[in-house]
């Protein structure tokens, strides 16, 4: 997956899931544990989530 793919991912997870996103993230983890670029992939996705949120939280600063 390429950065912006992980971005957009995020960012979509974000306004689909809203406060649910890490449960719904977690879910798909499940799924795709026989796959480990999937799971990179979805580590990557999390990661961004998180920097997402926290910029939401804390302002842009």
């Amino acid at each position: 997956m390429e950065e912006r793919e992980v971005w957009i991912q995020a960012f979509a997870i974000i306004a689909a899931h809203g406060g649910l996103s890490s449960d719904y993230i977690i879910d798909q983890l499940s799924d795709a544990l026989g796959s480990g670029v999937v799971v990179e992939d979805w580590r990557r996705v999390a990661a961004a989530v998180d920097m997402i949120t926290a910029a939401e939280m804390y302002g842009s600063n």
